[in-house]
């Protein structure tokens, strides 16, 4: 397994961004790309089916297949990661095989794996970082952050590999997605949890124990990672001053936004902006 590149892209609606990252394309012969959107509205082509673009729909597509974004589709911002990864023959065979076999166009995935799929990005990304600062091919730190991305992403494929449907069931599920709902559409905001079981007509907790029971993490704990990882993107793709980043996100201070942030990444926002941003 080789992962050639990873992307983040967050809040895509028009202009150049949209233009580059709504081309019509495909890939090497033997490259695989997977298409994680986080939220938005849209429509994403894959050869000549159009798709309907939801939050935690999962794309793959194949060596040789044309696919894009519809700018003309575009109607609420689009938050997504892409990851163009090769499969090793010799190695993934029966990846190989499981791949070929599905067509993943589109799955539901459950919403505590975006933060897996954050993770595997960040690990990317600070492996291709140390390669080129590495002074030999044999840089044990960047083969090792290599490795575990790698590991990471095998993982991942084989579970929603795995995945027979997307279901419809009206219980935890629908809580849950209403909630999830309303956190992408507030993540400038700060949230009260028992004012958001109120509005889905649970009292807190309720809401908690079917929220926890679906992803594992509590509401609180996923909206903050939610604003972590909007906040990532203005630290990478902008010059804004971190109390301004902050503010932005609604965090009560600069200090408490680096703590959290850090406990988040592994890294202060300082650091991670001098990482990820080139600079």
């Amino acid at each position: 397994m080789i992962i050639k590149d990873a992307v983040y892209v967050y809040h895509l609606v028009g202009g150049d961004k949209l233009a580059w990252h709504g081309r019509y394309h495909t890939h090497g012969t033997s490259d695989y790309e997977l298409h994680l959107f986080l939220e938005g509205s849209g429509q994403f082509l894959l050869n000549r089916a159009k798709y309907v673009i939801d939050g935690n729909s999962l794309f793959l597509t194949k060596p040789r297949e044309f696919h894009s974004i519809l700018p003309d589709a575009v109607r609420r911002p689009i938050s997504y990661y892409a990851i163009l990864f090769e499969p090793q023959e010799s190695e993934d065979r029966e990846l190989l095989a499981l791949l070929e076999g599905r067509p993943m166009s589109p799955v539901s995935i459950e919403g505590r794996e975006r933060f897996l799929v954050e993770d595997l990005y960040h690990l990317t990304k600070a492996s291709s970082l140390e390669d080129s600062r590495a002074s030999s091919l044999e840089d044990s730190r960047a083969s090792t952050k290599g490795r575990a991305a790698e590991h990471l992403l095998l993982s991942l494929l084989f579970r929603w590999c795995g995945i027979k449907g997307t279901g419809g069931i009206r219980d935890s599920r629908h809580y849950v997605d209403r909630a999830l709902s309303l956190m992408e559409k507030s993540v400038r905001k700060k949230i009260n949890i028992d004012t958001l079981a109120n509005k889905l007509g649970l009292s807190e907790e309720h809401f908690i124990r079917l929220f926890h029971s679906r992803l594992g993490i509590t509401p609180f704990q996923y909206f903050t990672r939610l604003k972590i990882e909007a906040a990532s993107s203005y630290l990478s793709s902008t010059q804004l001053q971190i109390q301004s980043v902050a503010d932005h996100f609604g965090f009560e201070n600069p200090f408490h936004f680096s703590r959290i942030f850090k406990k988040c990444t592994g890294l202060s926002p300082t650091d991670y902006r001098r990482t990820f941003s080139g600079g």
